[in-house]
C-alpha cells in the first residue's frame, strides 16, 4: 500500500554549534496543498525556514518530493538521493491549482 502526505518542514537557517544548516527541527503535517500553502504564508519561527514536501510511504521505505521554485520534481527520492518512484500527476495538478 501507498500512503501520501504533505509536510511543511521547519529546518535551521544557520549552521550552529548544536544544528546543521537544513536540519529539520519540526513537522507541520497538511492534507492538501493548500493548507502547505497557508503554513508556508506564515513567518517561520526565529532561525527557521520552510521546506514544503510531499512524503511517500510505501513498503520499501519512505521517499520524499521537496519543492522549488513551486513545484514537484518528477521523481521522490530516498534518504540517499536515489530516486524511487515518479510523483502521481494528481499532486502536480493539486499545486498547480492552488497556485492559480
Amino acid at each position: 500500500m501507498v500512503r501520501y502526505e504533505w509536510d511543511v518542514e521547519e529546518c535551521n537557517a544557520v549552521e550552529t554549534t548544536d544544528l546543521d544548516e537544513g536540519e529539520v527541527i519540526d513537522h507541520r503535517h497538511c492534507e492538501t496543498y493548500t493548507e502547505v500553502k497557508r503554513v508556508l504564508a506564515e513567518t517561520p519561527p526565529p532561525g527557521s525556514v520552510w521546506s514544503a514536501c510531499l512524503v511517500r510511504d510505501d513498503d520499501n521505505g519512505r521517499s520524499w518530493a521537496y519543492m522549488e521554485d513551486g513545484k514537484l520534481p518528477e521523481y521522490f527520492e530516498d534518504a540517499y538521493q536515489h530516486p524511487t518512484a515518479k510523483v502521481p500527476q494528481r499532486f502536480h495538478a493539486e499545486v498547480l491549482k492552488a497556485e492559480k
